[in-house]
């Protein structure tokens, strides 16, 4: 089974955790209101969601187990909305607070529960009347639901990673998008593939996570412009004009460098100095969501999405130099499990 099938999987498990949990608080409240107790089912689960050194919880449905379910919900709210205004705070970015938020709902669940807890331990320390307090089973059921369905939620981003856009390669006037563009682009804007022809077959040995397919040179007018890797696109062996060009590499003394761009930044006017004192996302003009900057002696990595590439593609850029900081070689890849 492939982990693309895996995530599906998982996302189905979403999708159903989420319905249930939605049903278990809208029957608990019924349920209220027409003073009966809860299927037996839901006692069951708020059973199952407790610590193993706890005692059973009360199967009971009355006013106060809805009450303390919507205050639950409600505390998470406003856990949300605090953990919201301190990232926008921090970053006045909406798009991104809102997956961060996402993101961290597991953790943010639990802080909920431990609040709910020391207020549910307050009261019955306080409680001086002979009224007994419950632990109910039907308010637990809601939150354990909460609790699993904000775990698969966290899981599934985790997988599935987020969008952002694919980094281009210029190669004089043809525009090349890594991940996307087809080896048939190429040849169309008069490149070929040195001892290769149009068609050719590709084979993905998916023996690699950087590096998919087979590594070609790339020429024009005779004169190189450096090295790319073909691959497939969704199958393991393809035609050369049918596979793309997932990963571009161009040594520093090639003689056609000055006409190369990443993003529309000229290779050939980059220094040492400006790797070492700025960073790459603002020297590639690239903004998103996630990403990381590293160096590791003369050599600086840009990833771009930065979770897993399940169902969107990881970018990453790295830049080497030698050790009296000349320029060595720039490349560009893209990943996708598809591809491995």
């Amino acid at each position: 089974m492939s982990f693309l099938s895996i995530f599906w999987i998982f996302l189905g498990i979403l999708s159903f955790s989420c319905i249930i949990t939605i049903y278990i608080y809208f029957e608990l409240a019924y349920c209220v209101r027409t003073v009966k107790d809860v299927p037996a089912w839901i006692y069951k689960i708020g059973q199952a969601f407790r610590h193993r050194n706890f005692n059973n919880f009360d199967n009971i449905t009355d006013a106060t187990a809805l009450k303390e379910a919507t205050f639950f919900i409600v505390r998470l709210i406003i856990v949300n909305l605090l953990y919201l205004i301190v990232m926008f705070h921090k970053t006045h970015n909406i798009p991104y607070t809102t997956y961060k938020c996402l993101k961290a709902q597991f953790g943010l669940v639990i802080v909920t529960m431990l609040i709910q807890g020391i207020i549910k331990f307050i009261s019955v320390i306080r409680n001086k009347s002979n009224k007994p307090v419950y632990v109910y089973a039907s308010t637990n059921a809601v939150i354990g639901s909460i609790f699993f369905t904000s775990f698969v939620l966290a899981l599934c981003l985790s997988m599935s990673g987020i969008p952002v856009k694919p980094i281009s390669v210029q190669l004089g006037s043809t525009n090349v998008i890594i991940g996307e563009t087809k080896a048939s682009k190429l040849l169309s804007s008069g490149y070929t593939f040195k001892d290769r022809t149009a068609d050719d077959i590709i084979v993905n040995k998916r023996n690699d996570h950087f590096y998919y397919g087979d590594l070609v040179e790339i020429t024009k007018d005779g004169k190189s412009y450096g090295h790319m890797f073909l691959t497939p696109n969704s199958e393991d062996m393809d035609k050369l004009k049918n596979c793309v060009v997932t990963f571009y590499r161009i040594a520093a003394q090639n003689e056609e460098l000055d006409k190369v761009k990443f993003n529309n930044t000229a290779l050939s006017q980059l220094s040492y100095r400006d790797f070492k004192t700025k960073r790459m996302a603002s020297t590639f003009s690239v903004n998103p969501f996630f990403y990381k900057e590293n160096m590791v002696e003369k050599t600086f990595y840009l990833t771009l999405q930065t979770d897993e590439y399940i169902l969107w593609k990881s970018y990453r850029i790295v830049v080497n130099f030698r050790n009296d900081e000349s320029p060595y070689q720039y490349s560009v890849g893209a990943q996708h499990i598809k591809w491995e």
